[in-house]
Parts: C-alpha cells; structure tokens; sequence
C-alpha cells in the first residue's frame, strides 16, 4: 500500500494506514483489492463497496454515497488476439482519494501505476490537493483507452490489405476478433460517458471550480472515443463484407474455370463415348485412317472452343 499525506507532505509505503494520516484533509492511498477491508474500518465504506472490488466484474459503475463516491472503472488492453479488461476502483470524497487496482502483469496498467505514484510524489512535494491527482486517473486511463482502439484501427487496416490479397481462413478468425473487441470496448465506453457527466454534477463537492474545464474535457474525450470504437466496429463490418465478397468471388472464380474445363472436355467426352459403343456395324473401326480422323476431330474441336472462348475474353 502506497500513502500519500498531501496536508504533511508525507509519503511511504506501509501494510495499514498510520494513525497520524486517517484524519488528513488531503489523503492519497494506492493500494490492492486485498487492502480494501482494513481500511473500510477507517473510512466507513459500505460493505458493498468492498465486495464489488473483490468481485472483479469488470463492469463500470458510478454510485454516490453520504461524503464520498465510489466508482468502478476498466482498463482495457490488446493483449495476444484479444481484449484485455481489468478493473480499477476509485473511492473518492473531499479529503481522500484511494486507487484499487487488482493484481496483474500488465505492462500498460503499470506503466499507468508508475505516472500516476510520480505525479503524487510532486504533488506531495507542493502540497497541492487531490483534485489534480483525480484529473490525471482519468486522463492516463482514457489515453490508453485511445492507444488500445489505435492499435485495433491498425491491426483493421493490415487485415483489409490481407484480404484483397487472399480471402484466408486466419483472416476471418480475426475479423471475428476485432470485431468483439470493438464491440466491447464501444459498450465499456458507453457505460464510461454516463460516468462523465455524473461526475460534472459532482454532489459531494468533490471537484475543485478550478478543475470544472479538465473535467468537462474528460466527458468531451468519453464522447469521442465512444464514437471512435463505435466507428471501428463499423470497420470491422465492413471488413466481413469485404472478406465475403473476396470469398465469393474467389469461388466464382473456381467455378469458372471448372466450367471452361467442362466445356473443353465435353465435346471431346461425347467423341469418345460414340466410339467407345459396341455396335456390330461402325464402318470407322475398319478403316487405316480412321483413329488419326478421330485425334484429329478432337484437336480441331479443341483449338475451335480455344479460339471462341479467347475472342470473348473468357480465357
């Protein structure tokens, strides 16, 4: 558990919260799901607080209680093929902020951690309140949010150029896979915009007047990258269209070519068929030239539906 006093200048990592910092007017505490129950018996949270932390659900939520919020936020992240979410908390209220993150390996999530414990070192330092610490949550967690539906608008972009090139199976499989993380992160970002403006109506008084334009900008970002998921959702759509019709085509493609091949052996089949029939009076069977009349017939028939079919540009 990490501690930032703001009203001391004061910062350390300790296993419970000290007794000289429980009554601080400007507490910062960064902590696991694990420590959330020792300090509910400080700060008074509900009880169903602390189990939606340890139910990591992944879902995002904003619920107001008397003197303080608590919120449930989800970082998300292109991890392998798929999209990765994990759960972040936030209690917050005039005098304290506490940052629950679960036990992960996520290399954004620390990265985030990192900025966020720098950030609360200079704030210590100045002695500066807690507004700009809870400004600075949400914009790291949306940069990411913006970098992970970047990342997918790339990975889109090199799959649509894969598939002009050849409508494979892998393609489809990953379709399927953007598609869903799209799909999900559009819907993560929609539950997120509602928490925007619940936040701006702020009725525990949380948010300094001064902090009102960096706020009213993370609601006006929520918007944004809502419409950008649900605009590579639309991609991705487009995406499996594209891949059906290069599917399709594809398959006229061998159907054509079948077909030129039956073309060119039907005449040729129905030739050998007649003088495959056994019947006792074919005047052919006798004669010296009768199977050089044969080949030749074959050959002839063959450079003629040649010719025709190169004339129409079928060939």
């Amino acid at each position: 558990m990490r501690i930032y006093d703001f009203s001391q200048k004061l910062s350390l990592d300790a296993g419970s919260l000290p007794d000289a910092c429980r009554e601080s007017g400007a507490l910062f505490v960064m902590c696991r799901v694990h420590d959330v129950p020792a300090l509910q018996g400080v700060f008074g949270w509900d009880e169903s607080t602390v189990l939606d932390c340890a139910d990591l659900d992944e879902s995002v939520r904003y619920t107001g209680y008397d003197g303080y919020d608590f919120i449930s936020l989800v970082h998300m992240e292109l991890e392998g093929g798929g999209l990765s979410l994990r759960e972040i908390n936030l209690y917050i209220s005039g005098r304290y902020l506490v940052l629950v993150t679960p036990e992960h390996d996520s290399p954004r999530l620390r990265e985030m951690e990192a900025a966020i414990h720098a950030a609360s070192e200079s704030i210590a330092e100045k002695g500066a309140g807690l507004g700009r610490l809870y400004f600075l949550i949400f914009h790291h967690l949306l940069a990411d949010f913006s970098d992970m539906l970047e990342e997918a608008e790339d990975r889109m972009e090199a799959l649509a150029e894969a598939i002009t090139e050849s409508a494979a199976r892998d393609c489809l499989a990953e379709i399927g896979r953007l598609r869903k993380t799209a799909y999900t992160a559009k819907k993560q970002l929609r539950s997120l915009s509602y928490i925007g403006a619940q936040i701006l109506i702020d009725e525990n008084g949380i948010i300094d007047k001064k902090l009102g334009r960096h706020f009213r900008s993370i609601d006006t970002r929520l918007k944004k990258l809502y419409d950008f998921a649900e605009s590579l959702y639309e991609l991705g759509n487009e995406l499996l269209h594209t891949y059906d019709s290069k599917l399709t085509l594809k398959m006229n493609d061998t159907v054509n070519k079948l077909t030129l091949l039956t073309l060119f052996f039907g005449p040729l089949t129905v030739i050998t068929g007649i003088y495959g029939m056994n019947f006792s009076f074919m005047p052919e069977l006798g004669w010296p030239y009768g199977y050089p009349l044969a080949i030749c017939l074959m050959a002839a028939v063959s450079l003629i539906l040649y010719r025709i079919l190169k004339a129409k540009k079928w060939l």
